[in-house]
């Protein structure tokens, strides 16, 4: 029985591994094609990286509600968005404080919020409908995919707008470093990498829930959701480092809002997502406190410094606490 939990465990993290080498991979050769066509490299922050680090989610939750593990599927997003604030920003702002110099990222801020109010009201049926369920339909993944149309077609005219500058600062970076067959391999080898990864990571998850009695929305929640963050968490963390905190931030803003309204908006469009309202009602509302709170740190001073790291990491592990206590 032992050995048998302990392989199940080391079958969920090898799944989440080859989930995470998969996005590496993608991103790097997704990057390199963009420098190819010329693309500024903060639009590929923005974009290209954002989606690269948010697919390891995707995978995730497509996998889990085609397995009927919707729990599992929202309590990922959920989590992760958490998780990317919490201890990614938390970590990122400890190290060196975080300053924000892009308008850009700014304006980028409203959609965050949007798209986080827009998870909680379209998941209650009872504020528009006024039915007591707890579906994300097809019609909610429409509307979530809508606004993220709406969000790439804002990047896509800032970006234009300021072009000059942005080549002006980045010139030197936009330089290919593979040949186009590299990148195609890396392309493709991501691709296969993350659907591999992500069935064998639900594949065991599955029979971890059921071998050690931990429910769905926990395992979403800590172990998933903690797992999918990873290419944020050494994202963020080395562009803090680099002293680059537009970079460290972008990630963050882009990724969460990618993970809302690409990887739901997608993911309830193949299948509806049953959800459980426990999940929408205590964690939902911890994520948009936390994005609030992310907002108001990031745009008072444009600043996130040290002690305001020290508390979202705070606010992250009371958190964390909490969902193991009512396991």
């Amino acid at each position: 029985m032992v050995l048998d939990l302990l392989s199940l465990i080391v079958l969920t993290v090898i799944g989440l591994f080859v989930l995470i080498k998969g996005a590496n991979y993608l991103v790097e050769g997704a990057t390199d094609v963009a420098r190819w066509l010329r693309v500024s490299p903060i639009l590929v922050g923005l974009t290209i990286v954002a989606f690269g680090t948010s697919l390891p989610e995707f995978i995730v939750s497509l996998f889990s509600v085609i397995g009927n593990n919707s729990d599992i599927s929202l309590g990922n997003i959920i989590g992760s968005n958490i998780a990317n604030i919490g201890l990614v920003i938390g970590i990122s702002a400890i190290i060196i404080s975080l300053s924000v110099k892009s308008q850009t990222l700014i304006y980028e801020f409203p959609f965050l919020i949007v798209s986080t109010f827009l998870l909680l009201i379209l998941g209650n049926d009872q504020f528009i409908f006024n039915k007591d369920t707890f579906i994300l339909s097809r019609i909610d993944g429409l509307i979530l995919l809508t606004i993220f149309a709406f969000f790439l077609y804002y990047i896509y005219l800032s970006f234009k707008e300021d072009r000059k500058q942005v080549k002006e600062e980045f010139g030197k970076t936009l330089v290919h470093k593979n040949l186009p067959w590299k990148n195609f391999v890396l392309i493709s080898g991501g691709i296969v990498a993350l659907i591999t990864g992500g069935k064998l990571f639900i594949g065991a998850a599955q029979k971890l829930i059921v071998a050690t009695g931990m429910s769905e929305a926990f395992l979403g929640l800590t172990i998933a959701a903690i797992g999918t963050s990873l290419p944020e968490v050494v994202t963020s963390i080395v562009a803090a480092w680099k002293k680059q905190g537009d970079l460290a931030i972008g990630n963050i803003v882009g990724s969460n809002i990618f993970n809302i309204l690409l990887v739901l908006g997608a993911t309830s469009i193949i299948k509806p997502i049953n959800i459980n309202s426990s999940i929408l009602n205590s964690d939902g509302i911890v994520m948009l406190f936390l994005s609030l709170l992310f907002l108001v740190f990031a745009t008072r001073k444009q600043n996130i410094y040290r002690k305001e790291g020290i508390l979202l990491l705070a606010i992250y592990l009371v958190y964390l606490t909490f969902v193991i206590w009512r396991l």
